[in-house]
Formats: C-alpha cells, sequence, structure tokens
C-alpha cells in the first residue's frame, strides 16, 4: 500500500485530477488514430458497442483527418483548463512536460501521415504527397490511402475539399498550433507551482 505523499498516489502517476486523466486519454487516443493510419486493414470501421446503430464508417482517412482537428481542440481544452487555475502541485510540471512532449510527437506523426499514406485518387505514385500544399486539384478528388491491401477502404473514402490547398495547409498547421497552446499552458503550471 502506498503511503500519502508517495509518488503513487500524488507524483507523476497520479491521475485524479480531471485534466491529468483528459491528457492520457487524448494522448491513448492519438497513439490509437497513429497505429490505424499506419495499419489501416486492422480496423473495420464500427465503432465497438454502438457500431450497429450508428452508421458511421470510421476508417483510417477520417481518423487521421479528424483526429488532428479534434487534437487541436482538445489542446485548446486543456489549455483553458489550465489557465483557470491559479495554483499547482508538485509534480504538475513534470507530468505536463513529459505528457505534452507524448501529445506533440504523436500530433505531429499523424499529421504527416497525411502527406506519406494519402494522395489524390490516381497519385499513390507520387509519395509523399507535399505537392498539396502548393497545387491544387479542383474538382471532387477523391482521398485515397496508398498502403497496400487497402482497395476495399479506398471505395469508401471521402473526397477533398474543393479547395484542396486549403485542406492540406490545415493539416500541416494543425502540429503547430496545439504545441503553442500546449507551450504556454505548460508555462502558465511552471510559474504558478506551489
Amino acid at each position: 500500500m502506498a503511503k500519502a505523499g508517495s509518488i503513487t498516489t500524488s507524483g507523476l502517476l497520479s491521475l485524479k485530477d480531471p485534466v491529468r486523466k483528459f491528457v492520457v486519454s487524448v494522448i491513448l487516443a492519438l497513439a490509437l488514430a497513429l497505429f490505424i493510419a499506419r495499419a489501416p486493414t486492422v480496423y473495420t470501421g464500427k465503432i465497438p458497442l454502438i457500431g450497429d446503430y450508428v452508421p458511421l464508417n470510421l476508417n483510417a482517412v477520417y481518423l487521421n483527418i479528424f483526429g488532428q482537428i479534434l487534437a487541436v481542440t482538445a489542446a485548446l481544452y486543456i489549455w483553458a483548463r489550465l489557465r483557470g487555475r491559479p495554483r499547482f502541485r508538485g509534480s504538475y510540471p513534470a507530468f505536463f512536460r513529459l505528457t505534452f512532449l507524448l501529445y506533440i510527437l504523436l500530433l505531429a506523426f499523424l499529421a504527416l501521415q497525411f502527406f506519406i499514406v494519402l494522395a489524390p485518387e490516381g497519385q499513390c505514385d507520387r509519395l509523399p504527397n507535399f505537392d498539396c500544399l502548393w497545387a491544387n486539384d479542383f474538382g471532387d478528388v477523391r482521398i485515397v490511402h496508398c498502403m497496400s491491401g487497402t482497395e476495399e477502404i479506398n471505395k469508401q473514402m471521402p473526397f477533398y475539399l474543393r479547395q484542396q490547398i486549403l485542406q492540406s495547409w490545415a493539416m500541416a498547421l494543425c502540429p503547430l498550433v496545439a504545441p503553442g497552446l500546449l507551450l504556454h499552458a505548460w508555462i502558465h503550471v511552471r510559474q504558478n507551482q506551489s
């Protein structure tokens, strides 16, 4: 049994604080989305428990695109929650330094997958697809996953936005916006440590 004040009850491993729980859950979700982006055939797209009732077919592309947007939204939420607190206990700076670093790395790798494994239909031979940042394909262009064995998944893929260049820059800026918010939150935690 751990004594009060030990590392397991009030230190780095303590997850009693809801913000800490939220950060850890976002990190786990980012790791899962990154895994599915790299191994798209392991996930069928059905959401556990509610998959039969909700007609969503989430696949690797949806998780890649919306995972980044949700990660930036989560970073904004974390920033707001931490900025609203006046004081923090001793282990908070170390915990958030470690978890924010992991958060940023996972988000950067997930964002990179948008350019490494996804491409406009018929352009998988031109990977990595950083051309989307400077060129704009007009019309309805389907996003395809360019790893082998994804033919069945590619039949259900979404289309790029009409302004493909805007979508590409949004995916490139996600791993820059979230670290800015998390760094600002970590500095606030560090300055207000009790």
